[in-house]
């Protein structure tokens, strides 16, 4: 079967920085899921998955401006208060460190340290990169599997207010956050593929 716009799919990939290090993969048993057109994974991705027929595989080269974007260098004023737990002192300038944000995996390069804000260059972990991945679409879910899917998919959602995927990723040890009912089953859609909301 054809993948088309608005189907949902399971996949099997392994991806590769320019160097053939690579930084992700999954299994035929650990399939990653998601809905074309949805902009659940990055656009790069999306698009190669779009008219794979079932069983097919591909290996595609995702430039950085279809993965994670091309590194950002604008310069931010980000309170200090985001800085919690740091200590300001160790921290060098011009540096690149990574931090984990609300809003996912983050590479800040601290310019300055001000009274109350820190000025920074703020990227995705990924951005700048181009990204080589083997593709196999191992099936397109029929209307009761898409169904099964999404109820499998809102167990997992929280009812603490946080994002799970990004600030506190569930795992076999269980979730981090305290006031949180999650399940404690690795959520099935989330990968190194999926679009974070802070990819540029």
């Amino acid at each position: 079967m054809n993948a088309k716009n608005n189907d949902w799919v399971s996949i099997e990939y392994e991806g590769k920085f320019s160097n053939g290090e690579v930084f992700d993969k999954n299994d035929s048993k650990k399939p990653l899921y998601f809905q074309i057109g949805a902009g659940m994974v990055i656009p790069g991705f999306e698009n190669a998955v779009l008219n794979m027929d079932t069983g097919k595989e591909k290996t595609v080269t995702i430039k950085a401006k279809e993965g994670y974007g091309e590194k950002n260098k604008t310069i931010n004023d980000i309170p200090k208060d985001a800085f919690a737990g740091q200590d300001l002192n160790k921290i060098e300038l011009n540096k690149e460190l990574q931090i984990m944000s609300n809003m996912g995996p983050l590479v800040i390069e601290i310019k300055s340290i001000e009274k109350d804000t820190i000025k920074a260059i703020i990227n995705h972990p990924m951005a700048g990169k181009d990204l080589t991945f083997k593709i196999k679409l191992l099936k397109v879910l029929d209307k009761k599997e898409v169904e099964a899917l999404q109820k499998e998919m809102s167990q997992h959602s929280c009812d603490c207010g946080h994002d799970c995927e990004h600030e506190h990723k569930h795992s076999h040890e269980g979730c981090e956050c305290e006031d949180c009912d999650c399940e404690t089953e690795e959520p099935k859609t989330k990968k190194a593929v999926t679009k974070s909301k802070k990819s540029k």
